[in-house]
């Protein structure tokens, strides 16, 4: 007799709404906001957190997007619903840059298994790259950092915005 089981994965829920920011002061109110982001093995539910942000937002926006995606599925909801918001705003969508997929595709293999690790790695860097090839042709603005340069990249990208009057 065969018996079945049932894994089941939780769908995330938008838990903190940050108001609107402006000034001078508004990277360091986000980055204070941001730590209070407990870690979760939830899937993002990028329809319901956009569609949450667009019944809010009264006037044109930017909003800056700190996301990763882990399968085409679920990037093909956040690509959608992206869509949706830069019909009325600008997108910064912000992703940290994956170095440890990096680092395999780029080692030369020593047993077997590296290759192994090595193609799906490659794979799953292919999948990464179309998405943000997606979104930049959507018009989203792609912040694409190593984790200790977000910060600098994020005023880089907000200032580039500024300069060319998109803001």
């Amino acid at each position: 007799m065969a018996t079945a089981s049932r894994c089941t994965r939780s769908i995330s829920r938008p838990r903190i709404a940050s108001g609107f920011f402006g000034g001078a002061g508004a990277l360091g109110e986000l980055q204070h906001l941001a730590a209070r982001v407990d870690y979760s093995g939830d899937e993002t539910n990028y329809t319901l957190a956009l569609t949450t942000l667009a019944a809010r937002l009264t006037r044109r926006s930017m909003i800056v997007l700190f996301t990763e995606f882990t399968d085409p599925i679920s990037a093909d909801f956040m690509v959608q619903a992206v869509a949706r918001l830069l019909k009325t705003h600008l997108m910064l969508f912000v992703v940290l840059r994956d170095d440890e997929l990096e680092t395999i595709v780029d080692r030369a293999p020593e047993q077997p298994a590296d290759v192994t690790r090595a193609v799906t790695a490659a794979a799953l860097l292919r999948d990464r790259r179309l998405v943000l090839l997606r979104l930049r042709r959507l018009g989203v603005h792609v912040i694409e950092s190593p984790y200790d340069q977000v910060a600098e990249r994020l005023v880089e990208g907000y200032v580039d915005l500024k300069r060319r009057s998109l803001l």
